[in-house]
């Protein structure tokens, strides 16, 4: 089956070759030849929508004449010596002016700090496109764009320039204004935009007479320029914050991610009116159950039970979810709600929570020695294997005996003589779950292969009015976190295995495999930072070897953090795709309805299922779906964003008091430009830029990963640990440069 990129420039071919006014489908496809028809239909939705091709008189397709200039915000105000807004007509004749066999493709291009970047062509199997520095023609990371293919046969990639601008993938930024030479501006939150971009004439001296002052955190409307000649300006909406606390930074972070504010008085009160949908349902309220979640939890849509069965050596085990589905129904007001958000977003300082308050933390939460609603997975094991031979599903009605942290949780399975004050049948259920945990875990071990990444969460913890950053805390796996994760894994593999078993339309976590060669790359950094042969980790079979002897320590937890950055980003989807990280060949979300909309569509189609109603079709599904991907992507990038500046405030102060004192690094990357710094107690990573390392030369060996100094000898490596000084810190920006102490 040809490529995306390969059946694009042959419909362009086709059409370009045609003299008749153009081919309808129907024609286009009979030329084609043999192909995938659900590739070819969605191939041609894409170029329609991309305006590659249009659809003229009687649906026929062709070749627009002239390509259309983009359609983008325009502002009342031009900047000076531009028309402003419009993404330019000197980008549309470079696409006009191609040669008649140039591959044209489109995607979302993402660009850098440092200037170059990367397209995302259309098509699930097309690889990135590299765009070199300058070659963007003014284009923004999440603009629409088209690219004219400049080479094909790098080892590493197309390579390509952008032609044209389809679409303007942000109109609207969030920055900290003031003042560079001449110019009012803003100096951008996101790296990826420029360092400075500035105002449109007389916005500066405006904002200064509103009382807006340097530092402060403003909202502004970018006004693109119509040819490459001209520079981006902006135009001052409205003041945000002031900069440097707390408040200010999350202000800040929630405008440029769009992330949603709290649920207002109304919506309360629609989650305190609604009443549960009627369903069939079991009394569990006599089983033992408890929840285990961190400490400072107020939203708890896990508990878990373990009851003997009949059959010796078998248990059978119940993971009971929050029924989130009954109290809000499909397309209704509250359903609107939770699915533009997505998800709970956990910001250090705020959570913004997917549901009301009302359903989260109280009606859906199942909370301790309360009669609550729940939905439940009953797995029948067998203790001496971990073997799950049967499982059924039901809504039932339980009662939550005891709510336990994972610290305390922790200290029972440790020690009989433990602290924690348990009441009557639940110490013996947590060792039961424990011991019956274990089996499964090392049965999933030996068969799946799942990869044992242990990175450790880096936690920024805020306090006191206003806000502070007050510390960050390491927080990493542990057996109680382990049990847990076990048997929501098993639940989540059982909704999976039902919905495909009965032919539900669902939804499903998918998490492709790496391409050979990042692995490759992957092994060769590793090799060189533990000073070894590179391992062969090209099959699965040699990656988890390599993790399990890892240990860990702070080299072992960056190389964890850099293999998770080279592997695809898990996403959801209507269809089964395997799940790399995991070793599994199907696996869904069902556990974590409360704060996951993909949970809960799933939820919805099991409720509908058992009234007897359809559900939603898949293709509405897949509407859904590929939303929630977007939303989970903002939201992770929203909480890096504030951490990484949080942090950055934090290590200052803490560096105020202790007189500049050196800290701790790992050098993680080395390139031309300098090293790479994982400092490992804040999970933060720095730049020693090559000006920083002393006098030159030096020269990059980039089969060795290093830097050597021609003179002295001197070399940097991956793995190299430093003793390090901080010489800038961008808290605006996220950005941090070091230096080895002694330069």
């Amino acid at each position: 089956m040809p490529s995306d990129a390969k059946m694009r420039q042959e419909i362009i071919r086709l059409l370009r070759a045609d003299k008749g006014g153009g081919l309808r489908k129907t024609a286009l496809r009979q030329l084609m030849g043999r192909l995938d028809e659900k590739q070819f239909n969605k191939l041609v939705k894409a170029m329609l929508a991309d305006g590659t091709i249009i659809a003229g008189r009687g649906g026929r397709l062709t070749l627009p004449k002239e390509p259309a200039a983009p359609a983008a915000k325009r502002s009342s105000q031009k900047p000076p010596a531009t028309a402003a807004a419009s993404a330019g007509n000197k980008r549309g004749k470079a696409a006009s002016s191609a040669k008649s066999d140039e591959l044209l493709v489109a995607g979302v291009i993402r660009m850098s700090s440092k200037g170059f970047g990367f397209v995302n062509q259309d098509g699930d199997d097309n690889k990135d496109v590299f765009i070199p520095a300058g070659h963007n023609h003014g284009a923004f990371s999440g603009d629409r764009v088209v690219v004219h293919i400049t080479a094909n046969d790098d080892a590493r990639g197309p390579v390509g320039e952008v032609t044209k601008i389809l679409a303007c993938g942000q109109e609207e930024v969030v920055g900290c204004f003031g003042q560079r030479d001449d110019d009012y501006g803003i100096r951008p939150l996101r790296r990826e935009l420029p360092a400075f971009i500035p105002l449109v004439a007389g916005d500066g001296d405006a904002a200064l007479a509103k009382g807006v002052k340097p530092g402060d955190w403003v909202l502004v409307e970018l006004l693109r320029p119509e040819s490459d000649s001209d520079e981006t300006r902006a135009k001052l909406l409205r003041r945000l914050q002031k900069s440097g606390t707390v408040s200010g930074d999350l202000a800040a972070v929630m405008r440029e991610y769009e992330l949603p504010k709290p649920y207002t008085v109304a919506y309360e009160r629609i989650a305190q009116a609604q009443e549960p949908l009627p369903v069939t349902r079991e009394d569990c309220t006599k089983l033992t159950t408890i929840t285990v979640d961190p400490l400072d939890a107020r939203d708890f849509d896990d508990a878990l039970s373990l009851s003997p069965t009949s059959k010796p050596g078998m248990v059978t085990v119940g993971v009971h979810i929050a029924d989130v589905a009954c109290f809000i129904p499909m397309d209704e007001k509250l359903d609107l709600a939770a699915r533009s958000r997505g998800f709970t977003a956990y910001l250090p300082g705020k959570t913004l929570p997917m549901l009301p308050d009302t359903l989260a933390t109280d009606r859906c939460s199942l909370r301790e020695n309360e009669e609550r609603l729940a939905h439940s997975v009953f797995m029948d094991i067998e203790t001496a294997t971990g073997a799950l031979r049967s499982y059924r599903r039901a809504h039932t009605l339980i009662r939550v005996r005891q709510r336990l942290a994972y610290e305390e949780v922790q200290r029972v399975l440790e020690s009989k003589k433990h602290d924690v004050r348990l009441k009557p049948g639940v110490e013996k259920l947590l060792r039961n779950l424990f011991a019956c945990a274990e089996k499964m875990r090392r049965k999933r071990r030996d068969e799946e292969l799942f990869l044992p990444l242990a990175v450790p969460e880096m936690r920024v913890i805020c306090a006191g009015k206003p806000w502070r950053v007050v510390g960050v805390q390491k927080s990493e796996g542990s057996p109680s976190h382990e049990m847990i994760e076990e048997f929501m894994l098993a639940a989540n593999v059982c909704v999976a295995h039902e919905m495909l078993k009965r032919k539900i339309p669902g939804v499903y976590r998918n998490h492709a495999a790496p391409p050979s060669e990042v692995l490759e790359g992957f092994a060769i950094q590793a090799g060189v930072m533990l000073q070894r042969k590179a391992p062969k980790l090209r099959q699965r079979p040699g990656l988890v070897k390599f993790l399990r002897e890892l240990g860990s320590g702070a080299s072992a937890s960056m190389l964890g953090f850099s293999l998770l950055r080279v592997l695809p980003r898990a996403e959801y989807g209507v269809e089964s795709e395997g799940h790399f990280g995991l070793g599994k060949d199907l696996y869904c979300h069902f556990t974590s309805p409360i704060r996951r909309y993909p949970d809960l569509l799933v939820h919805q189609q099991l409720l509908a299922l058992d009234q007897g109603r359809s559900g939603r079709p898949g293709p509405m599904l897949a509407d859904y779906v590929a939303r929630c991907n977007t939303l989970e992507a903002k939201v992770d990038q929203a909480g890096f964003a504030l951490s990484d500046r949080l942090k950055l405030r934090y290590l200052l102060e803490q560096q105020k008091g202790k007189g500049g004192a050196s800290i701790i690094g790992l050098v993680s990357r080395v390139t031309a430009a300098g090293l790479n710094i994982y400092l490992p107690e804040l999970g933060l990573m720095g730049f020693a830029p090559l000006r920083r390392l002393g006098a030159g030369p030096w020269r990059f060996v980039a089969e060795r990963y290093a830097l050597v100094n021609r003179r002295s000898g001197r070399s940097y490596r991956c793995g190299d640990e430093l003793l390090l000084r901080i010489k800038d810190a961008d808290v605006v920006r996220g950005e941090l440069e070091l230096a080895p102490v002694g330069h």
